[in-house]
């Protein structure tokens, strides 16, 4: 048990640079072996048990119900996600990726899911408000799956990709609703019979473990579709990739900490609070857009889709923890200035 304990504990510390060496694992399996015909039935169960509902489990959306009467930084934080993030992908997008509608898509529908638990920890960190990041998180993937997802969305991506109005609401019901539901379940259910001291201390933590090698399980298959041949004979399309999301990300950054800035001085928002704002915009939910690619799109689309919100994943860490220590803290503490 401690060696499976410690092993989700060395994948969850470690996983960024995983996902660099499982992504090339699984290119050199097309290349050496050939690759897989994995059925997507399989991937999809992958998604909904191992990277999904544990991460669900986590959420609590019951925190919602008690923050409804403040406002203020629920309106601020969705202005910046559905309505700010989204036009800068929709931008980029099509300025530089007009000719690769895969890598167009998979940046929109990355701009439309907001937070992860890394939103907490990071405001943790900084010290901000985290009664406050701790309802915006689920409220915002909340918005993203009922209003951001299925309405959003289809606007944005136009004719570029292959998708119905209906596939988006089934799929999100697939991967989205069901563990929702099953993930509260069973978080009820193992504080009534464990404890809530056992959940935080044991439970809670080890479930990041297991949605993290869930992901690490599914692009290691995904990157060993056989069709992925295309990439070895295409290293131009991982740049292709790589330099708008780096302008997405750039542009999110300044708006978000001009945005958080301009609430701190017209006093609408405390420092402790507006930081939660740059938190849960900069962070992309990298396992509820994976899921939502794989049920979503055809497989024949989803692997470059894919190859976008890794890198994605990879660009967020180290930049997320560059600004929490250089910048978060002061920004707690002196505001604006």
């Amino acid at each position: 048990m401690t060696i499976i304990l410690n092993s989700l504990n060395f994948v969850r510390t470690y996983l960024q640079y995983l996902i660099i060496g499982v992504i090339v694992l699984g290119l050199l399996n097309v290349y050496v072996c050939g690759g897989f015909d994995t059925p997507k039935s399989v991937l999809l169960i992958i998604v909904v048990f191992f990277v999904i509902y544990p991460v669900l489990i986590n959420t609590k959306f019951s925190e919602i119900i008690g923050h409804l009467r403040e406002p203020r930084p629920i309106f601020c934080s969705i202005a910046l996600n559905f309505i700010i993030s989204p036009l800068i992908a929709y931008g980029v997008g099509l300025t530089m990726l007009s000719d690769q509608p895969e890598f167009f898509a998979a940046l929109i529908l990355l701009s439309l899911i907001p937070t992860s638990a890394m939103s907490a920890a990071w405001t943790s960190f900084s010290g901000g408000s985290m009664a406050t990041v701790l309802y915006l998180i689920p409220l915002n993937l909340l918005f993203a799956a009922f209003v951001g997802l299925p309405f959003i969305l289809p606007v944005l991506i136009r004719d570029a990709v292959s998708i119905h109005h209906a596939a988006i609401m089934k799929n999100i019901l697939l991967v989205f609703l069901i563990p929702l539901i099953l993930g509260q379940i069973t978080r009820v259910f193992i504080i009534r019979y464990k404890g809530a001291a056992t959940y935080q201390r044991r439970i809670q933590p080890e479930l990041g473990g297991i949605s993290a090698m869930g992901i690490l399980v599914l692009l290691f298959l995904v990157m060993s579709l056989k069709r992925n041949s295309i990439l070895l004979h295409n290293y131009h399309l991982i740049l292709t990739a790589v330099v708008p999301v780096i302008l997405y990300y750039i542009s999110l950054y300044v708006l978000s900490v001009v945005w958080a800035r301009l609430l701190v001085r017209r006093k609408i928002l405390s420092p402790d609070k507006a930081i939660t704002i740059i938190y849960t915009s900069i962070t992309r939910h990298v396992n509820i857009s994976l899921a939502l690619v794989l049920s979503a799109f055809p497989l024949a689309q989803a692997s470059l889709m894919i190859l976008l919100i890794v890198i994605a994943y990879i660009m967020q860490v180290p930049s997320m923890a560059f600004y929490a220590q250089h910048y978060g803290k002061k920004f707690v503490a002196a505001g604006p200035g």
